[in-house]
């Protein structure tokens, strides 16, 4: 259990600085081979809040984080949160225009960043003139007292978490201190984590699993973090270091345990048999991955298939560890555990206007409704698309497809939006489709995620109908080319299959709506074939 002065905190400020002043030698996590305490933790935050106020930032200012992950990451968070302002993680891997929407959605007012991103940035702020101010470490390095520390209340905003930073309309997520704090609480709770666990951590700090669930949750239960990149080459080196610092806690979407099972065939000199949870969450969870990796590493009932989403501060159900796992009664699906305390789920009908119907008994597929003290306030600046996601009553709309049972264990089953998820980000296809058919050429497009049975994670397809004026061999390379360079340019994906189609293939309701579900059937069986005109990319 947490400490009963840091757990009695009600905002994420509080609990550090709680947490630092009863435990400044304890560390806090360990990364590149050095461990920072939360003393030092407290000391750095400190500086880079007095550097943040020199710079111009004041109490209440939106400051975009582009950091990989760092010490300095925690620092600027910290630092921000202490001088009153708001932080806005975001992935560094971005293109410039879709990074310059966001700082003009957040209405930033500057971006902290490091040396080898410091390009890009300055390109993004010069398209989004509001946010002028750009500082690296150096520059909040300041030899001055910190700032008083800001005492927000529960409900001020903490941060915004961005859905999905490769949309061409980006939607920033409201969480309040009040969100996290008790988020965190029950999902420690939920999870089993406690001082005695040691965890290892490679998913990334601007994603709402690597921030809230890894980064987040150690404060408050004094529990050691060992942080490793997110672009590793080779998974060994993540389960070099379970191996190596006997850890008892690790979390990933399905494609890192399906890439170990893939990359990982000498298991000499690993030794993961001091994991007691491994959870599995941010994808669809498979069963085939679960079994393929435990047999591989020699485990049993370790990986815990979990579910949540930034809209609700990350936790909604959490399968208590060292449980044997529970499939639906066909055996498809996994079952991602019981709501964690505090938390409410409803399945709820699907209405063709896209509204949530009446609830829906046990075992019947629906909508995905929750309430939770970990539900967002709502999309900064986007009062329209909260009013779709947030009913009377304080429930939230996820979009995504599943069940409970009788014991009221949840089960996901699928998505009810059209999501395309690429290496644990969602993406919206509807901006893959704006982007793509702005290009001199396309008549219509579509995007859609085809699932890989290799890679364990979706791929993303572009279907593109071509113009009458593009018919020319030559011209279909430079627009497959031209396709490829702009969706990256834009969204920071880069489509794996560029098909060019005649005029008329792509599938619609009669109302004018993309098929997409038809399309992907297309695709997969081969009746495509016919309507290709270039197989492209």
């Amino acid at each position: 259990m947490a400490d009963r002065e840091v757990g009695a905190a009600t905002t994420l400020t509080e609990m550090l600085g709680r947490r630092a002043t009863l435990s400044p030698d304890k560390a806090y996590f360990t990364l590149y081979g050095e461990t920072v305490t939360y003393g030092r933790l407290w000391a750095q935050s400190g500086r880079y809040a007095a550097g943040l106020a020199r710079a111009g930032v004041h109490p209440g200012d939106r400051v975009c984080l582009i950091y990989p992950t760092c010490a300095e990451f925690f620092y600027t968070f910290f630092g921000a949160l202490r001088l009153g302002a708001v932080p806005v993680p975001l992935y560094p891997t971005l293109g410039v225009e879709a990074t310059a929407r966001i700082l003009r959605d957040a209405e930033a007012v500057g971006v902290a960043t490091i040396g080898w991103f410091r390009k890009g940035v300055d390109e993004s702020v010069a398209l989004a003139p509001g946010a002028g101010i750009v500082v690296e470490p150096p520059d909040l390095e300041v030899n001055a007292p910190p700032p008083p520390t800001a005492a927000p209340a529960e409900d001020d905003l903490a941060f915004l978490q961005y859905t999905s930073g490769s949309t061409g309309h980006p939607r920033g997520v409201m969480l309040t201190h009040g969100n996290v704090v008790s988020t965190i609480r029950f999902m420690a709770e939920a999870a089993g984590l406690t001082a005695a666990d040691r965890v290892v951590s490679w998913l990334p700090l601007y994603h709402d699993m690597g921030l809230i669930g890894c980064a987040f949750t150690p404060p408050l239960t004094g529990t050691p973090l060992w942080l490793l990149p997110p672009d590793l080459r080779n998974p060994r080196q993540w389960l070099e270091l379970v191996t190596e610092v006997r850890a008892t806690f690790t979390v990933s979407p399905d494609f890192g345990y399906r890439n170990c099972v893939r990359h990982v065939r000498d298991t000499a000199g690993l030794d993961l048999s001091s994991l007691k949870a491994a959870l599995c969450g941010a994808e669809p969870v498979r069963p085939s991955t679960i079994e393929a990796f435990e047999g591989r590493f020699g485990l049993e009932c370790v990986i815990a298939p979990c579910y949540g989403l930034a809209e609700a501060t990350l936790a909604v159900a959490i399968w208590p560890r060292a449980t044997p796992r529970r499939f639906d009664a066909g055996g498809r699906f996994v079952s991602v555990g019981q709501p964690c305390p505090g938390v409410a789920v409803r399945i709820m009908a699907p209405l063709e206007d896209g509204g949530a119907g009446p609830e829906l008994a046990p075992g019947e597929e629906g909508e995905v409704c929750v309430k939770s003290p970990g539900v967002m306030r709502g999309y900064y600046n986007n009062p329209e698309a909260t009013a779709r996601v947030l009913l009377p009553g304080g429930w939230l709309r996820t979009g995504d497809l599943g069940f409970v049972d009788k014991e009221g264990f949840l089960y996901i089953t699928g998505r009810l939006k059209d999501l395309i998820i690429l290496g644990g980000a969602n993406v919206l296809p509807a901006d893959i489709e704006e982007v793509v058919d702005g290009i001199e050429g396309v008549r219509y497009s579509a995007a859609i995620g085809l699932d890989s049975e290799r890679t364990g994670t979706q791929r993303l397809y572009v279907v593109a109908e071509v113009r009458g004026d593009a018919a020319a061999t030559d011209e279909h390379h430079a627009l497959v080319r031209a396709i490829v360079s702009r969706v990256h340019d834009a969204t920071g994906h880069r489509p794996a299959r560029v098909l060019l189609v005649a005029p008329g293939t792509i599938p619609k309701t009669s109302s004018g709506k993309l098929q997409r579900s038809r399309l992907v059937e297309m695709l997969t069986t081969g009746a495509l074939g016919e309507r290709l005109v270039h197989g492209g990319h």
